[in-house]
């Protein structure tokens, strides 16, 4: 593993908020069941719950309650749904003046199958359109007024937009995607930080092996391009150093927004200015943590015991 030097960006100072989060939000049913379903078969659910989700609030759920600014820029809709996600937000302190709740659209939801011995799931989701921001409605001020811009790459031409705005400013801009979309390359030239699942540099680059996938995809603008292995670990390429963190050995009950917690954990330690290899322990510590417990928001561990378990003093 490279010996990991300081990573210093020069964010922007007088800011009202430290991260800016863009994206998705939904209402998340957890249905844990003993083994993934067959085809056409039955069997009672071990467990079910309903919680607030999504990829970029779950993310800034967790940075707020590790002491840090937060503001979410999204719409909601206007069933329990929505007012249960905007609620959920406004209670943890994150900012939700910008925005906006969409009368007679129902809030999205996810169905979250989660295997009750391995604590892995697979994810059904349907896309309400409706609740896409327009380019009318992307606020400028909104988007610009952290150190940081946190997006999902749901809406493409919405991120992209986004972050030719923070990037003007200076602003760090951070990606959370699935999968290459439509217009991927040009929100990749205006990404500095991408953390994706292992799958996604190959899907990119038609490049089998991970590493030389990871240097193909930083060529595409991210200087910070990390990949979550889940029980495998992280890896990431940083300003063309190779850093590795192995997973850490926790007890698993449902890995639902692990990644989400990742991704905060990766804009805390770039916001300290820790060593990549820090950076990466700590978000990968805090990730692990958050698998002990049903649902992405619940199990966020504290500053205090994510930081004990990845050894940052």
């Amino acid at each position: 593993m490279t010996r990991s030097p300081v990573v210093s960006y020069r964010f922007p100072v007088g800011q009202p908020f430290d991260v800016v989060g863009l994206g998705l939000n939904s209402i998340d049913h957890l249905c844990v069941v003993k083994r993934h379903p067959r085809l056409d078969s039955k069997q009672p659910l071990v467990s079910y719950d309903v919680q607030p989700g999504g990829q970029v609030p779950t993310a800034l759920v967790a940075l707020q309650r590790w002491g840090l600014r937060t503001a979410y820029v999204g719409a909601f809709g206007d069933d329990a749904g929505g007012e249960l996600a905007r609620a959920s937000l406004v209670s943890e302190g994150v900012d939700v003046s910008a925005t906006t709740v969409r009368p007679c659209v129902r809030q999205q939801v996810a169905v979250i199958l989660i295997d009750e011995g391995s604590g892995e799931r697979s994810v059904l989701w349907q896309r309400v359109e409706p609740l896409l921001l327009r380019a009318e409605e992307l606020q400028g001020q909104a988007l610009t007024a952290g150190r940081v811009l946190l997006m999902d790459a749901v809406d493409v031409p919405a991120a992209i937009a986004a972050a030719r705005l923070a990037k003007a400013k200076g602003i760090l801009t951070v990606l959370d995607t699935d999968t290459p979309a439509a217009g991927i390359h040009e929100l990749l030239r205006l990404t500095d930080v991408l953390i994706v699942a292992a799958e996604f540099p190959a899907q990119l680059t038609g490049i089998g092996d991970l590493r030389a996938a990871l240097r193909a995809t930083a060529k595409h603008g991210p200087w910070f391009v990390g990949v979550t292995l889940g029980p495998g670990g992280a890896l990431a390429l940083v300003h063309g150093a190779v850093h590795y963190v192995p997973a850490f050995r926790v007890p698993v009950v449902d890995s639902t927004g692990a990644g989400d917690v990742f991704h905060a954990g990766s804009i805390y330690g770039l916001l300290q200015g820790w060593p990549a290899a820090d950076t990466l322990r700590y978000a990968a510590a805090a990730a692990a943590l958050k698998c002990g417990m049903l649902g992405a928001r619940p199990g966020i561990p504290t500053l205090e015991r994510a930081r004990a378990l990845a050894g940052i003093e």
